[in-house]
C-alpha cells in the first residue's frame, strides 16, 4: 500500500518513534501500530493530522504527488 510506504518512510526519514507521534497529536499509539504494518488505513480526519504533523500534503502520503509541500 502505498499509504504504509509513505508513512514509514516519512517515521524513519524524521526519526520519529510511533510513541512520540502519539504523545504529539494525541492519535492512539496502537492505531500507528496498525498504520505502519498496513492493517488499517486512516480516516480523512487522521489523514489530514498527518499531514499536518510531518508537513506535507494528503496527496504526498496517498502517492498522488511527490511533492511534499502542502
Amino acid at each position: 500500500m502505498i499509504f504504509t510506504q509513505m508513512f514509514n518512510y516519512l517515521l524513519n526519514e524524521k526519526d520519529i518513534t510511533p510513541y512520540r507521534m502519539s504523545k504529539d497529536t494525541g492519535i492512539p499509539d496502537r492505531m500507528i501500530g496498525y498504520w505502519k504494518k498496513g492493517e488499517r488505513i486512516p480516516s480523512a480526519e487522521s489523514l489530514i493530522k498527518i499531514a499536518d504533523y510531518f508537513n506535507v500534503s494528503v496527496d504526498y502520503l496517498l502517492g498522488r504527488n511527490q511533492d511534499t509541500d502542502n
